[in-house]
């Protein structure tokens, strides 16, 4: 290999800094490339101009917080997919497959199929906030719009004494139905199902992982929750504060194992169908407050 610029026939391999463009906008990227020994001339073969080719479209990718190529084999490799099941998977040809797997980026509206398809964390979040906008406030909401600050800071509130999510998820069902048995309204509008270890706010696995991945807990010894954050208590109104005191005082003993048990005896339980929502007009005959 002859240098273009002085003729020079030595070269070193070094990273370097390059600013490229992909589609009408430029990036920098750091990319092997062969340097002139003699002029410092930066030349690249075949192989290094692929390598700045997907390192260009990439940089361009994380500034649109789209998926990267190797994202999107991580996703294929795995569901266990080949090119082509993948791209029957998604509903596409196995060409576009191939393209956002080297040089081309996807577009926004494909970034966000991708990842409701292969990415269930993303794909549970999505239906969360889709059941939020559309199920507005009812009987099964305690007459009011779900708040997710309220119910992480409830959470927050109730984790101290309440350790495990067995228990935690008790104590927010007394809170939220107990708040409304005293105003008829909720604290947070959350939505709480009959289960097999009693009442308990639906889709809570998600709104609990959504508060680990938020770094608002962390997980203890065994199933135990621990809060990494002190609760925002100024998202409460003096009345829903005294509510969740309430609650607390009634954990501090036995950690909620007490609320535990009678949350199985509450009508709100026992005359709601498995595994569906339960209505809050069951809050007027609570056994506490």
């Amino acid at each position: 290999m002859k240098c273009l610029n002085c003729d020079g026939t030595k070269f070193e391999t070094k990273k370097v800094s390059i600013r490229s463009e992909y589609n009408g906008e430029a990036v920098d990227v750091i990319v092997p490339s062969f340097v002139c020994a003699k002029c410092k001339e930066q030349q690249m073969d075949s192989e290094q101009m692929d390598v700045l080719r997907a390192a260009t479209t990439n940089a361009y990718r994380k500034k649109y917080k789209l998926l990267t190529s190797d994202e999107i084999v991580g996703l294929r490799n795995k569901l266990g997919m080949s090119q082509r099941e993948f791209a029957t998977y998604l509903g596409v040809g196995e060409a576009s497959i191939k393209r956002w797997e080297t040089y081309f980026s996807q577009e926004t509206a494909m970034d966000e199929h991708i990842r409701l398809k292969c990415d269930k964390s993303y794909a549970d979040e999505n239906a969360l906030q889709v059941g939020i906008k559309l199920a507005g406030m009812d009987e099964y909401s305690g007459d009011k719009e779900f708040s997710e600050d309220k119910f992480e800071n409830m959470t927050l509130v109730l984790v101290e004494k309440c350790k495990s999510p067995l228990f935690i998820n008790k104590a927010l069902f007394y809170a939220d139905f107990l708040h409304y048995k005293k105003y008829r309204k909720s604290i947070s509008g959350c939505r709480y199902a009959k289960l097999d270890y009693g009442p308990c706010p639906d889709d809570y696995k998600i709104l609990f992982r959504r508060m680990l991945d938020k770094g608002l807990l962390k997980q203890g010894s065994g199933y135990e929750l621990v809060a990494k954050k002190d609760p925002d208590l100024s998202l409460f109104s003096d009345e829903e504060t005294e509510t969740l005191k309430e609650v607390v005082k009634l954990t501090k003993s036995d950690g909620g194992k007490k609320l535990y048990n009678l949350s199985h005896a509450e009508a709100a339980f026992a005359k709601s169908d498995m595994w569906r929502p339960i209505s809050y007009k069951h809050a007027l005959k609570l056994q506490i407050g």
